[in-house]
């Protein structure tokens, strides 16, 4: 008898609840493609989808002195690469390898040495001696020319 009242109570709630899945009749139907907001309010959708990412690049202005000028330039470094030899270049930072072991390299050697600019004492000898590790795998990777070849990699990481 209990079970059966209970039975009979949870599903009048159910029939008069305002949670209840039938349609009410003061409730709009929606079509089918509606989108409505937070308020239950229909949102409308654009129909042609438009982008915020409006760039054009800047114009290129053609004049003879800025490409004679920027020719005489590749002169003058091609010279300057050429008058050091394979090792020098190989130990030289100046160019960095299009290579993103080598480019991590540079920023960390750079990153070492800006914590040495003050100068090497006990609390930061430990930069001192990473950096050396570090000049000795930018030789062994060749980042300062072509850049290091597939087997390199293994090659010339450090082993602690």
């Amino acid at each position: 008898m209990l079970l059966l009242s209970r039975l009979i109570l949870v599903t009048l709630i159910i029939v008069y609840s305002p949670l209840s899945f039938g349609n009410d009749p003061d409730s709009p139907t929606l079509a089918l493609g509606s989108v409505l907001n937070d308020k239950g309010q229909p949102i409308e959708l654009p129909d042609k989808p438009k982008s915020n990412f409006n760039y054009s690049p800047p114009p290129i202005e053609d004049s003879k002195h800025s490409s004679t000028q920027s020719h005489v330039t590749k002169k003058s470094s091609s010279k300057k690469a050429k008058a050091k030899s394979r090792k020098q270049r190989l130990a030289s930072r100046s160019s960095v390898a299009n290579d993103p072991g080598c480019r991590w390299l540079n920023s960390r050697m750079n990153s070492l040495e800006r914590h040495l600019s003050a100068g090497v004492n006990s609390r930061n000898r430990h930069y001192q001696q990473e950096l050396k590790i570090r000049q000795g795998e930018w030789e062994c990777m060749k980042c300062g020319a072509e850049g290091p070849e597939q087997s390199d990699h293994a090659a010339c990481q450090y082993r602690r």
